[in-house]
């Protein structure tokens, strides 16, 4: 099947009277386009943003109490049971955000500190990536 036909499926079954067919095909479509669209931009929002050092502050320790949750297992994505954890409120560049690091690293931060951090700031929505925390 040529990528002309592929394209042009849901017109034609759109004049060949098959509402539901092209409407189905219209939002696969729709979604498959949104979907590359979202990674594209991903991609671009942290391409070549070279890293910065800066101070992050703990505002809060929190634990997050165990739920149920959508979680990829390898190629398949299955409804799994998370258990309780705890993450980090932070303020860096000015934006508040919070970050899980790993346990040895939690268990040796406190609230009410400023710590090193190491972070991405994207182009296009200021969004911070952390890349180191604690210790760098």
């Amino acid at each position: 099947m040529s990528l002309h036909t592929m394209v042009s499926l849901p017109f034609t079954l759109l004049n060949r009277g098959q509402l539901g067919g092209a409407g189905v095909l219209f939002f696969f479509y729709a979604v498959i386009v949104a979907c590359i669209s979202k990674a594209l931009f991903e991609i671009a929002n942290f391409a070549g943003v070279k890293a910065r050092t800066g101070m992050a502050t703990v505002v809060a320790k929190r634990i997050v109490p165990g739920h149920w949750g959508w979680q990829s297992r390898g190629r398949f994505l299955t409804y799994a049971y998370v258990p309780e954890y705890e993450i980090l409120d932070l303020i860096v560049n000015g934006r508040t955000m919070t970050y899980r690091p790993i346990p040895w690293i939690m268990e040796r931060t406190t609230a009410n500190t400023t710590e090193p951090v190491q972070f991405k700031a994207a182009r296009f929505n200021s969004k911070v990536q952390i890349i180191k925390f604690k210790y760098l």
